[in-house]
């Protein structure tokens, strides 16, 4: 095998959704003409909670105005590159779902403090239950750790997890396992998710991993990377198609070609037709 590459949960993540969206995205490495509004906006809530946790963890106590604030600059920053909104969704209506998210999850920490927050953390992929290394070094960043070394991955979403959902949740999977690779032991888990209904939610969903968990996680991630290195590429076509900001070069797709015979969109026209085709 060629030396190890580095790989991301985000990575795993985006190969096991679309492997042809994975080649487009980080080996060729072709701009996005635009990008789909809901994750831009959960980047701005993500923005606002961490400045909100950092400074918690260094003393102080941040008045709800001073963290809309850093929501409202995050989210100005964002739209400074083209968005796809959905039908229902704009700028502005999504910024004011944004405050009302902030202020019931500030209202919902109930003095609970977190001692640590967009954690970094990179190791060598091992087995955890025979401590074979797995030819993947692996690197990602935890939301958040409170007290009492609760893991929490936070996200924002239009609704409610799917059945099973939280048991196949892999950030939360791969959380657990970098946890136990570097500390010896299975950590809490906890996924929090600020919802986007008429009246916002906050979900708080606790669960854990076993061992024979952690091992299967450690596995796919290395069949993943294999899978990569090894150039298997394809689409996968699903609901995810509608939103995919490569939609254009997909269809395209004719199996294997140079990189440089891609078409180029995105100059900000059709942006509408691309996202809804």
């Amino acid at each position: 095998m060629e030396q190890r590459r580095v790989f991301s949960i985000s990575q795993v993540n985006c190969y096991l959704g679309c492997p042809l969206k994975y080649r487009f995205q980080y080996v060729d490495k072709i701009p996005r003409p635009w990008r789909v509004a809901a994750m831009a906006f959960g980047t701005s809530v993500h923005a606002a909670v961490e400045w909100f946790h950092k400074e918690r963890m260094s003393g102080g106590s941040p008045e709800m105005a001073e963290i809309l604030k850093v929501f409202d600059a995050d989210w100005y920053a964002q739209n400074t590159d083209p968005l796809v909104f959905s039908e229902r969704e704009s700028k502005d209506s999504l910024a004011e779902k944004g405050r009302a998210m902030l202020q019931l999850y500030v209202e919902s920490t109930n003095g609970t403090r977190a001692v640590a927050v967009e954690q970094g953390w990179e190791l060598d992929l091992a087995d955890p239950e025979t401590g074979e290394l797995l030819d993947v070094r692996l690197r990602g960043i935890i939301d958040l750790v409170e007290e009492g070394g609760v893991l929490v991955d936070l996200k924002t979403a239009g609704r409610t997890l799917e059945s099973g959902g939280l048991e196949r949740h892999l950030q939360l999977s791969t959380y657990a396992l970098a946890y136990l690779l570097i500390h010896g032991s299975i950590p809490k888990l906890r996924l929090d998710m600020l919802l986007k209904t008429a009246k916002p939610r906050l979900e708080r969903h606790e669960t854990t991993r076993s061992l024979e968990d952690l091992v299967w996680t450690a596995r796919l991630i290395r069949e993943v990377a294999l899978a990569i290195q090894t150039e298997h590429f394809f689409p996968n076509p699903s609901w995810r198609c509608t939103e995919c900001e490569y939609y254009a070069h997909c269809q395209q797709w004719r199996g294997t070609w140079p990189s440089e015979q891609f078409i180029q969109v995105g100059d900000g026209e059709g942006v509408g037709e691309i996202a809804g085709a």
